[in-house]
């Protein structure tokens, strides 16, 4: 079933399970929408055993669920704003996004009052992904492996965070909608569960977008470094020679040069840029800057992108192929069973011979 579709069943589901006395969906109401969405048709007939949950039913729930939400909404009309909770996104996703830039801004300042030009901020932030896409292509190829603890550990917390954000829209309501209030909690519990799929495509897509903002907070502390506290850039000799330091500097930035047309130094003007001093040496930090900015977006910010779109579609197949729960089973028997039937067709009067 869709999310849409499945959120909206869930709800009305929640609701008729807590709301026995009809109180905020009338039993009145609840057989009008059951015929409103037969559609003219016949119900199935209702056993004694639970009803079998497959596509026709499926879509019966939903038009029913529809319909009765259609009412709900006269006299509640926060319930919209329930489902848009569970289905949307939570103050979690700012933070961590805004966590994200700021992290990489605050690493950017990591080396001092002075840009190295080897950028070791940025090489730890390049080791760093190197081992998520190892992780990620490793997955890849063998589909059983499961997340790790730190991706399962995030996908509680954000499933946590709609369960919660929902919590507070209830209480905020609690006021003068107190006969839904138990349904709405059974509805967030329910969906915690059936929800699950999503919660995951979503949080790792919210990691994806915090490693490329972090990518662009690095740059653009690096930015603010050279371009408006004016740190010069430049090294020191003690760590390579000129002719090692030109070989490392074309691995870190080779294939950033490429494509930006800055060349990286040589060996010998390698040698002018080194620090003589404590305060002195080094040169202009805005050919680095661009090299630094390039190389974060090729290593960093382009393959998070691609994860990101991988993601996407994973969460757009996720929500339309969510599983009905268990329960719908013997839910749908039990609606079928206080439905009105459709009446028989009146009986046609013999040909004349």
């Amino acid at each position: 079933m869709r999310q849409r579709a499945l959120l909206s069943v869930l709800l009305v589901h929640a609701i008729e399970q807590t709301d026995l006395a009809g109180d905020a969906l009338s039993h009145e109401d609840r057989m009008l929408a059951s015929s409103e969405a037969a559609d003219g048709r016949a119900l199935p007939a209702a056993a004694q055993a639970p009803a079998q949950i497959d596509r026709d039913s499926e879509r019966f729930l939903a038009r029913r669920a529809e319909g009765l939400l259609a009412r709900l909404r006269v006299r509640s009309p926060g319930v919209d704003r329930i489902l848009a909770a569970a289905a949307g996104p939570t103050g979690l996703d700012g933070a961590i996004l805004l966590l994200g830039f700021a992290a990489g801004v605050a690493i950017s300042f990591a080396d001092g009052t002075r840009i190295d030009v080897f950028a070791y901020p940025l090489i730890a932030l390049i080791l760093w992904n190197l081992v998520v896409y190892v992780v990620l292509i490793t997955r890849a190829w063998s589909p059983a492996a499961r997340d790790g603890f730190l991706r399962r550990w995030f996908a509680r917390v954000y499933a946590n965070r709609v369960r919660a954000r929902i919590e507070t829209l209830i209480i905020h309501s609690i006021g003068f909608n107190a006969p839904l209030a138990p349904g709405l909690r059974r509805f967030a519990a329910d969906w915690s569960e059936v929800a699950r799929p999503v919660f995951r495509e979503r949080a790792r897509r919210l990691l994806h977008l915090a490693a490329i903002l972090a990518a662009l907070g690095l740059a653009a502390g690096y930015g603010i470094r050279g371009g408006i506290l004016r740190q010069p850039a430049g090294w020191g000799a003690s760590v390579f020679g000129p002719a090692s330091a030109h070989a490392a500097l074309v691995t870190l930035y080779g294939a950033a040069s490429a494509v930006a047309r800055v060349p990286v130094p040589s060996s010998h003007d390698m040698q002018a840029l080194a620090w003589t001093s404590l305060t002195s040496g080094g040169g202009p930090a805005g050919p680095w800057l661009i090299l630094i900015a390039c190389t974060a977006l090729l290593y960093i910010v382009l393959p998070r992108l691609l994860a990101v779109i991988i993601t996407t579609l994973a969460l757009w197949r996720r929500s339309a192929t969510l599983r009905s729960p268990p329960s719908f089973d013997a839910y749908l028997a039990a609606v079928l069973r206080a439905s009105p039937t459709a009446p028989a067709p009146a009986p046609q009067p013999p040909p004349l011979r």
